[in-house]
């Protein structure tokens, strides 16, 4: 912890530089002394194996042009093949949803994406999509890494 001054104003005192020089300092020392407990530092942030975060390579690939049609139940499939032999374990997986600028509707903006299934060589997902929506045509990118 930081060693502040003691500075003590009362009314009717005068208020030097000096004491508001130090009161100043002093502010800047608990900002100093408290800054580093908003700093997020990977190495502290253990997984639920006990494990520290550490660099990972992030795999990825992107299904072009998928028709998202809400009449259909899903909306779409898609299947991600990973390349052969790359992870000891299923990894854990996300995507997310490009339009590539094409106008689509609030209706449309609605998709529900759902990785239905992750094993060692493959992951599948399931889009549900809004109410009242038209077909639209979406990229999906998908990402990969080792959980």
């Amino acid at each position: 912890m930081a060693t502040l001054k003691s500075t003590n104003v009362n009314s009717g005192d005068p208020v030097t530089y000096d004491i508001i020089n130090n009161i100043i300092l002093d502010l800047n020392e608990l900002n100093k002394a408290t800054a580093a407990k908003f700093n997020l530092n990977l190495s502290q942030t253990g997984g639920k194996d006990g494990k520290d975060a550490q660099s990972q390579s992030v795999y990825s690939t992107v299904i072009s042009g998928v028709t998202v049609n809400p009449s259909n139940k899903p909306s779409a499939k898609g299947t991600w093949t990973f390349p052969s032999k790359v992870f000891t374990a299923p990894p854990r997986c996300w995507i997310q949803v490009n339009t590539n600028g094409a106008s689509i509707d609030e209706a449309q903006s609605r998709m529900h994406v759902i990785i239905t299934s992750i094993s060692l060589t493959k992951m599948t997902f399931e889009v549900r999509s809004g109410y009242g929506a038209k077909t639209a045509k979406v990229d999906f990118h998908c990402f990969a890494v080792e959980a």
